[in-house]
């Protein structure tokens, strides 16, 4: 059987890129998919964190709000995907707080992010250690922190509904899906065979066939790759780079029983009384979650964490790295232990940490959301599906209009992040 297009992986990327081909072109359109069902693959390891409001990149912006705004109004139309804007709070140190308040003037301007000064920290959060000066804390590399930028619209959300939101509308809309089918090669094809066993030729167009996978041949007209953090494992065989490059993430959570319960006896910030998620700018983060009433935790590092697929949590990580700058910051974490960890991997855009769209032949790859793809996903989804009928633009959600090319890597104009943490 041909298919007018096959989208190879049915995480959230793959999803909203069949969503939205579908919506606009109709179509035989399947979803082939590793594993036993939607998003179990890296989208379901995530956090489901979303900035709102809270990017210096005018490109970070248009795709992540345009995408947000979206989830928001389909809760806001009665389908629950779990949204909780209990905001975010970035704690700076004295040796930061400079170059962050420079940074990001316009948002504070904007009234999408607040600076909070030390005294009205400490009056929020009054389990929080802002001084900072003892010997450990200086081994651990931290300062005391002078103050924090506080962005109330941001939050979280539960990728497994965002997830089912999508796969319930495809499902809808006719869209064939097999689970667990590994794809194995995507086949190249000339264009204009000539019955040659050895074809394709270096001299001829080329075009990608069909999907070999654990359950056979599926051949399309059209392909959207969106396997996140295993692209390379189909693109390296056929000489195409997406500079995407998997890393590492854990998470770990425990139960806010005892000390932990401060974390949701705070007033102030959001509506659930709630701490917002808390970075500490390239250390940890502390996300409590209101449905489960767990804290979860957690690291990116960078330098010394190995490229590549690996999807096991560590339990040293935690205490070696997790732990000591968390109990030094809030010490009502003394003792914690996690009774669950789980490990993903982010598909990290090697150039610019931010999401990678572009066609090659009849090939779409869209990946590389570096952390940030379940809040840009909506936004990628439209592009990809564009870019498979060779729209020179693409409407984003609320009416905005970009170019197709807008996350391609020859045409790439994507200014850098300054707000990273």
């Amino acid at each position: 059987m041909m298919y007018d297009l096959i989208v190879v992986g049915a995480g959230i990327v793959g999803l909203t890129s069949a969503f939205h081909y579908v919506k606009n072109n109709g179509g035989k359109v399947l979803v082939v998919e590793a594993q036993a069902g939607p998003a179990q693959g890296n989208t379901a390891r995530s956090v489901g964190g979303f900035r709102m409001g809270l990017f210096t990149s005018s490109i970070n912006r248009l795709i992540s709000e345009t995408t947000v705004k979206y989830y928001l109004d389909v809760q806001r139309g009665g389908y629950d995907l779990g949204i909780h804007q209990i905001g975010y709070l970035i704690l700076l140190d004295e040796l930061n707080y400079d170059m962050y308040v420079q940074r990001v003037q316009e948002l504070f301007r904007a009234g999408t992010a607040k600076l909070l000064s030390r005294d009205e920290l400490k009056s929020k959060v009054g389990f929080i250690q802002l001084d900072l000066v003892d010997e450990e804390a200086q081994l651990m590399g931290l300062r005391p922190i002078k103050g924090a930028i506080f962005s109330p619209f941001s939050g979280y959300l539960d990728v497994e509904k965002l997830a089912m939101h999508y796969y319930e509308k495809l499902v809808e809309m006719g869209v064939e899906f097999k689970f667990n089918t590994r794809v194995e090669r995507l086949k190249l094809a000339a264009v204009n065979k000539i019955g040659h066993p050895r074809e394709p030729f270096a001299w001829q167009e080329k075009k990608i066939e069909a999907v070999e996978t654990s359950r056979g041949l599926f051949e399309a007209e059209k392909f959207i790759l969106a396997t996140g953090a295993w692209s390379q494992e189909l693109l390296d065989p056929l000489g195409i780079d997406s500079y995407i490059k998997p890393k590492k993430r854990q998470i770990f959570a425990s139960p806010a029983g005892g000390e932990l319960e401060a974390f949701f006896n705070v007033k102030g910030f959001n509506d659930f009384g709630t701490l917002p998620m808390t970075f500490i700018p390239r250390g940890p983060f502390v996300a409590p979650r209101i449905r489960d009433r767990s804290l979860w935790m957690g690291l990116s590092d960078d330098i010394g964490r190995r490229w590549g697929l690996d999807f096991e949590a560590e339990d040293l990580f935690f205490y070696d790295n997790v732990y000591p700058l968390l109990r030094k910051i809030f010490p009502v974490i003394e003792g914690v232990r996690p009774q669950s960890k789980w490990a993903g991997c982010y598909s990290i855009n090697t150039i610019d940490e931010n999401p990678v769209a572009f066609r090659i032949m009849n090939l779409i790859v869209a990946t590389g959301g570096s952390g940030s793809g379940v809040m840009k996903a909506d936004s990628l989804g439209r592009i990809a599906a564009a870019l498979a009928v060779d729209r020179k633009e693409v409407e984003l959600y609320g009416g905005v209009k970009v170019p197709s090319t807008l996350l391609g890597i020859r045409e790439r104009r994507i200014e850098p992040e300054m707000l990273v943490f």
